[in-house]
């Protein structure tokens, strides 16, 4: 009697696990379209469609390749992005980084950086979607980033900012989607 009550119990617990892995792999995705919809809105909006359209989609890639390429990002983690964050604010960053981005671009992408506009996907997956609740951590990030928001100067050596780059959990800042609002303050930042 004791060991089928123990395999019930043990079940119960694996499926809600399971539950709730899906439910986090589900709010990936949906973060993923609705993060790329917005920007392909933005890409077309901005500029003709045709012209150098591969950069301009994957515009955060090749600003955190060249990161990488000058030695400004160390590695691809929160610990690394929180030295990035630093070393910006603290104009460890040569001005000529961004010429030499919009030189090997052939085109100015400022306009490609835009703040805050993935954090509104996060409010489309609470309130329109309802696929995540306030025990998530997209909602302890969404809280955080208003609270940086709220505090005003947009800095990146904030406090503020380094406790919403905490929210994240690691394996899911390795997801570009989750960085791009990074390298949107630290590209508008710089320019």
């Amino acid at each position: 009697m004791k060991k089928p009550f123990q395999i019930i119990i043990l079940t119960l617990i694996t499926a809600c696990g399971s539950t709730k892995n899906t439910t986090d792999l589900i709010a990936d995705e949906k973060f993923k379209l609705c993060s790329e919809i917005k920007y392909n809105q933005l890409v077309t909006d901005v500029s003709p469609i045709g012209e150098k359209l591969i950069y301009k989609q994957n515009i955060h890639s090749l600003l955190e390749n060249l990161l990488i390429q000058e030695k400004y990002l160390t590695e691809i983690s929160k610990n690394g992005y929180a030295e990035l964050l630093k070393k910006e604010s603290r104009k460890e960053i040569k001005p000529e980084f961004i010429e030499k981005l919009k030189s090997d671009l052939g085109f100015d992408p400022y306009l490609f950086f835009p703040i805050n506009s993935h954090s509104s996907c996060y409010g489309y997956l609470f309130e329109q979607l309802k696929i995540l609740d306030k025990s998530s951590w997209q909602f302890e990030f969404v809280l955080a980033y208003n609270k940086f928001e709220a505090y005003g100067d947009l800095k990146t050596d904030s406090e503020y900012l380094i406790d919403v780059l905490n929210k994240i959990p690691e394996n899911k800042f390795q997801l570009i989607m989750y960085r791009k609002l990074f390298l949107d303050l630290i590209y508008t930042n710089l320019n």
